[in-house]
């Protein structure tokens, strides 16, 4: 079978990269290792309870908003529902000691007011904050698609970091732990991140505030109707097993692991970095390259909490609660006891405002390391003491989260927990939640690649989030198609 264009991986961005290259007239094949499109964000159901795995919500999708014109390019904003949250306060964040708490508002005026109400005494500071959130956020040309001329440079992603902007702002400890906790959501801790990406991402959540009716599986299958429409072909279940080039070292074909041969004229590979060089022939990239790519720094893994609960979780409709021990998050406290480290939680299913889904996820910060004593077992085939070690985790989690937030208290019906090791397995890739950090003096992988045809996208590509992933689909694809067309014809999607 011959294709113009293979994508490897059915994340958000492979999805969208396939997307992109069918509506531009290419013939695409997309190819899942797993049995189902999507695996990490299709989320699961116990006790006829939807629980999201990997889309929970996301900033940018109101009318006419960034992310709001990808789906309409990509042919998805009809066929999903999105649905606001809270307007008043869609993020808490409740520190314990000192004892604070704050809810964050949509709109940046309302946060900016909200931020002084709460810090009466850092006013200047949060408004140098927040005008270079905008500022740095708008030099990013797929995030300002006004932006004729490139701005961002790599500079900008190597420093300064948002702890080190931070610092010379302000004094205040507590201001600076709120201002981070959207760390929490990328997996990269303050003194690691570029302020650059940090405003990437949390302007977006400072715009508006958004999830999709029936979470991360609706916004599957809205990719799975617009790609059949596209008649792009999907095998799931078929891992890939190598590259084929062509003596000119361009891209030639796809081998799969059952040995069927797709020969192609190009390909996105939107897989974990690890996992790309595999496929490679150790002779196509230079050594320098590929000990970078193997190099690459992971996020923090995490452990999540599942629970389903004999009552509506009324108190997590419309928002999301952030809880931390103390005003330090540095590097998420994960050498820390659990019940010290920083939470995040929400809703089971979607934030219903009529308070109906009964149960929460909870995640909490991790090691790989924490789960080095059974890191030879998979799925399914784990031994008894891994059992026990998982029911104890969750027993810790559940009783912090009643203890801290006891309006979330009550009888539980089931209650699952997941840890790095089912990271490992569930996404094929080394266990980091949010896969590679986007870390200061780190350089992650860029689209192009040395071999005409072969190009990268993914969450290491671009940034974190579904922003990021999408972002990185257009980086990758804009080089088939011209690098000013795609950023054109989504602005005409005004």
């Amino acid at each position: 079978m011959k294709y113009d264009f293979t994508v490897i991986g059915t994340g958000i961005s492979g999805m969208a990269s396939a997307v992109i290259l069918a509506k531009s007239g290419y013939r695409v094949c997309l190819i899942e290792k797993s049995r189902k499109l999507a695996p990490v964000i299709r989320g699961f159901k116990r006790k006829g309870l939807y629980f999201d795995t990997g889309f929970h919500y996301t900033g940018s999708l109101g009318d006419g908003e960034v992310l709001d014109l990808y789906f309409k390019y990509l042919g998805i904003s009809d066929r999903i529902e999105k649905v606001p949250l809270n307007q008043q306060g869609f993020d808490v964040y409740r520190c314990l000691e000192p004892e604070f708490e704050i809810s964050f508002p949509v709109g940046y005026d309302q946060l900016r007011e909200r931020l002084h109400v709460a810090f009466p005494e850092e006013k200047k500071s949060i408004d140098t904050y927040m005008q270079k959130v905008v500022d740095t956020s708008n030099s990013f040309p797929y995030i300002n698609l006004n932006e004729r001329s490139l701005k961002q440079s790599l500079s900008d992603l190597h420093g300064p970091s948002l702890q080190d902007v931070l610092d010379r702002i302000t004094d205040n400890k507590l201001l600076k732990a709120t201002l981070s906790i959207y760390c929490l959501l990328h997996g990269t801790s303050p003194k690691e991140i570029s302020f650059s990406v940090h405003a990437c991402v949390a302007s977006r959540l400072f715009e508006s505030v958004h999830e999709i009716k029936g979470g991360g599986l609706a916004l599957v299958r809205a990719f799975e109707s617009v790609l059949e429409d596209l008649n792009v072909d999907i095998l799931c279940g078929r891992g890939v097993k190598e590259l084929l080039f062509s003596p000119d070292q361009s891209i030639a074909g796809v081998g799969l692991e059952d040995g069927e041969i797709l020969e192609c004229n190009g390909c996105v590979s939107t897989v974990h970095p690890l996992n790309f060089l595999e496929f490679i022939p150790d002779h196509m990239f230079r050594p320098a390259y590929r000990k970078r790519l193997a190099g690459l720094e992971e996020s923090s893994s995490a452990f999540m909490l599942y629970v389903v609960l004999d009552h509506p979780v009324k108190q997590l409709s419309g928002k999301n609660i952030f809880i931390s021990e103390t005003w330090d998050i540095d590097n998420f406290c994960i050498h820390e006891p659990i019940q010290n480290r920083p939470y995040y939680v929400t809703s089971a299913g979607h934030h219903s405002h009529d308070g109906e889904n009964k149960g929460y996820v909870a995640i909490c910060p991790a090691s790989v390391t924490e789960t080095d004593e059974w890191s030879e077992s998979y799925t399914g085939r784990r031994p008894r003491s891994y059992t026990r070690f998982k029911e104890e985790i969750a027993g810790i989690m559940r009783r912090h989260i009643e203890k801290n937030c006891p309006e979330l208290r009550g009888e539980v019906v089931r209650m699952e927990c997941a840890t790095p090791l089912t990271l490992r397995d569930w996404t094929n890739a080394p266990g980091g939640l949010y896969g590679v950090k986007h870390k200061i003096g780190q350089y992650n992988p860029m689209a192009v690649t040395k071999s005409a045809g072969l190009y990268l996208a993914g969450q290491a590509v671009a940034a974190p989030g579904v922003v990021g992933a999408i972002i990185s689909a257009f980086l990758a694809c804009e080089n088939v198609t011209g690098h000013d067309r795609l950023r054109r014809e989504i602005a005409a999607c005004i």
